[in-house]
């Protein structure tokens, strides 16, 4: 058995108590009395008549009051609270991949309170990836996020009317390789067109959207949050909002064990998928972005090359066709080539943790997107990797809700990128 004892990156989990939007926005936050309507001074003695002798009222009224007071409770509650909807869709651009995963993809969509009661409202649609490992529960507690309730959150952040009401679909793009890089790929399948063509036409055919691009967003966390930048950049006619939450957005400048010659020891070393299971989650995850970034169908059983090999002389060298393949996957070279794409976008949210070993991905891209005059949101928070996934998002949809169109254009030839006057652009905290 090889040896992976390699340094973990460990996520401190922080609380939220940093300035600005994490001051105001807790993902947790309770529904407390006052905000569905019930007075916290209330006294039982206000409800009290002489309806007996004693001055009592009789227990039969006591009992029906009750009842009326906590069913008034619930309704408030369920009234403010959108609804979670589980579906199995099926995904063409996934058939016939090389590692057998289904087609068959479950996804998972938030309804906003109204959706029912508006039957005549159309709503505009963010799309929220998952992570390396994750899967489409992330954001309702059924992932590597402990106490995610997206519910709550919405209940929370439209009653301060830090957004407007909108459906949230969160797909499930987990794979054998335990995560799908959101890449084309001849290897793992077509999961840019699974978001980009699959989930949003079963959307847009089966809920009440709004079926245009300056009325949708993607973003996602860590692997998500590379989707959400490449997807943003590859499919403009769908999304008009896009975005990164602690994104691992380029794969050349990554964790200290991300380095050369981990790709050529791996290449020599792991034979199969016995070998591969019995590695850490970051070799494991290598090998989801070599077969994601620089497949090879002919080369069983994970069908990638690799980016870096040994030489005859034992030397650590480049494979040239891989690397550049690995390369062109990096956030940063696709900025070069869609810069105007970007500069047309709605909004851009980028964001990371000071804690998180992925800060240096975030400045790099926030650096690159200066450079380019590329206006986009950034911020920087105290904590980890994973301690304000649910305060982040609040955040980006926050963002989202101000540049996104909430009404159906009647000419989308005059459509004009105004994202930039609806947003506050630029540098939001840095610590």
């Amino acid at each position: 058995m090889m040896s992976t004892d390699k340094q973990r990156l460990v996520s401190k989990r922080i609380s939220d108590d940093t300035v600005g939007y994490h001051n105001q926005i807790k993902p947790e936050i309770q529904r407390e009395e006052a905000k569905i309507g019930i007075n916290n001074d209330y006294n039982p003695k206000w409800t009290t008549k002489p309806f007996s002798k004693e001055g009592k009222m009789p227990r039969i009224q006591r009992l029906i009051l009750t009842i009326f007071y906590f069913l008034f409770i619930s309704f408030s509650a369920f009234a403010q609270e959108g609804q979670i909807v589980r579906e199995t869709i099926d995904a063409p651009s996934l058939r016939d991949n090389l590692f057998g995963d289904t087609s068959k993809r479950q996804i998972t969509v938030y309804l906003p309170p109204s959706y029912d009661a508006e039957k005549n409202r159309n709503y505009p649609v963010v799309y929220l990836l998952h992570g390396y490992t994750g899967n489409n529960n992330l954001w309702t507690g059924g992932s590597y996020i402990a106490g995610a309730n997206i519910q709550n959150s919405m209940a929370s952040w439209v009653e301060s009317e830090k957004l407007k009401d909108m459906i949230l679909v969160m797909p499930n793009s987990h794979n054998k390789l335990n995560g799908s890089w959101y890449s084309n790929s001849s290897a793992t399948g077509r999961w840019g067109d699974y978001i980009s063509k699959d989930v949003v036409n079963y959307i847009d055919s089966n809920y009440r959207t709004l079926p245009q691009p300056q009325s949708r967003g993607v973003i996602g966390h860590s692997m998500g949050g590379y989707g959400g930048m490449k997807i943003g950049m590859l499919y403009p006619e769908v999304f008009s909002c896009m975005g990164s939450l602690a994104g691992f957005l380029c794969p050349n400048l990554s964790f200290a064990d991300f380095d050369p010659e981990s790709s050529a020891f791996l290449k020599d070393n792991v034979k199969d998928w016995a070998d591969y299971y019995s590695l850490h989650w970051k070799d494991q995850s290598k090998f989801a972005m070599w077969a994601a970034f620089c497949p090879n169908p002919k080369n069983p059983p994970f069908f990638c090359d690799f980016p870096y090999i040994y030489d005859e002389n034992d030397q650590v060298v480049k494979n040239p066709d891989a690397f550049k393949s690995y390369m062109e996957s990096d956030i940063r070279q696709m900025v070069d080539k869609y810069t105007n794409v970007l500069k047309d976008m709605r909004a851009i949210y980028i964001d990371c943790g000071t804690s998180d070993d992925l800060i240096v991905h975030a400045r790099d891209i926030r650096e690159k997107l200066n450079k380019l005059g590329i206006k986009h949101v950034y911020n920087e928070f105290n904590g980890g990797h994973t301690c304000c996934v649910m305060t982040s998002t609040g955040e980006a949809l926050e963002v989202f809700s101000k540049a996104m169109e909430f009404d159906m254009l009647t000419d989308l030839t005059d459509v004009e990128s105004i994202g930039k006057l609806a947003v506050e652009w630029g540098f939001i905290k840095s610590n």
